[in-house]
């Protein structure tokens, strides 16, 4: 089946099921994290240049990840819209070119870092999906850095070389072993007799999760020392955080309970839609209550449509 024979709903339905659109609600928190913790300014067109450089990316290395996987799609995931044939190999990779092409442009109107930064990334996803996405551990680490440089082009994004909060570092360990460990579940989740495997990246991504409110809350300890007290917007990150914790446990223990392979997929989904807390969380820790509650709205579409798409 040619894509150009089905109707536009269904070809748009297949076309956000190839990109996980209820990701895509997890990309911005990274940039803006790190545009706002190098004093960026948000009324400055280069705060939205970061956010679609990001999103460009983020959907360039979804289609390529499907283009490199179509072989062991077709086995595994037939359904897909590339194996099943809802989107032809040549708008796929046609797709592809434009929001790698995207990226760049947007990271290059960002600046010379940025630019650079945004070729680096471009490496990391290539390298990924086709050279080391399916070997142990080598791939989760690959994968958490693509990850981790979307913070990175928000940082250079900004033009400053002066900090907000020393919560930078441990929010940067954070986000590149909470993906390492997703990754780690995902990359086995279609296996039978993985339930190991699967089951020590859930356990550790709520033991971060867990971490992480104690976390948070010491390296936010400079700013309870200069107003004097607990600020509304560190209540609202421990809040934030203490749910992330919640849900990652939630969810682990009800797979743990009941495992079936046909469960990793959603589980893997909802760990990846739970980094909107953690971005929202560490925004709040750093003292930007506005900015996190509006990255926390984004978990409200980001939940609806994954009843819809499939995420992981």
């Amino acid at each position: 089946m040619n894509d150009n024979t089905l109707n536009q709903p269904v070809r748009l339905r297949a076309w956000l099921s190839l990109v996980r659109f209820p990701n895509l609600f997890t990309v911005p928190g990274d940039a803006v994290f790190g545009y706002l913790i190098a004093n960026g300014k948000i009324d400055s067109p280069l705060f939205i240049c970061v956010i679609l450089a990001v999103l460009s990316f983020y959907i360039f290395g979804l289609i390529t990840n499907d283009i490199a996987d179509l072989d062991r799609d077709r086995h595994e995931r037939p359904g897909r819209p590339l194996p099943s044939g809802q989107i032809s190999m040549q708008s796929a990779k046609f797709a592809a070119f434009i929001f790698g092409f995207g990226g760049l442009l947007f990271s290059a109107l960002c600046g010379k870092e940025a630019f650079l930064a945004g070729v680096t990334l471009t490496m990391l996803i290539y390298g990924y999906n086709y050279r080391v996405k399916h070997i142990f551990l080598i791939g989760p680490a690959s994968l958490a850095l693509c990850r981790m440089m979307g913070l990175v082009l928000g940082l250079f994004a900004a033009h400053s070389r002066m900090l907000n909060s020393d919560i930078l570092y441990p929010a940067c360990v954070f986000l590149i072993t909470y993906i390492f460990w997703i990754s780690i579940s995902a990359q086995v989740e279609v296996e039978e007799g993985r339930k190991k495997t699967v089951l020590t990246g859930g356990w550790m991504i709520t033991a971060l999760s867990v971490l992480w409110i104690a976390t948070g809350f010491y390296f936010s300890s400079e700013m309870i020392i200069l107003m004097g007290e607990i600020t509304p917007s560190i209540c609202f990150a421990v809040l934030l955080s203490i749910i992330l914790a919640g849900s990652s446990l939630k969810n682990v223990l009800a797979l743990n309970l009941k495992y079936e392979t046909s469960k990793v997929p959603p589980f893997i989904g909802d760990s990846i839609r739970n980094l909107i807390l953690f971005q929202s969380s560490v925004c709040a820790f750093a003292g930007f209550m506005n900015e996190a509650f509006y990255l926390l709205l984004l978990f409200i579409p980001a939940w609806f449509f994954s009843k819809m798409f499939y995420q992981s």
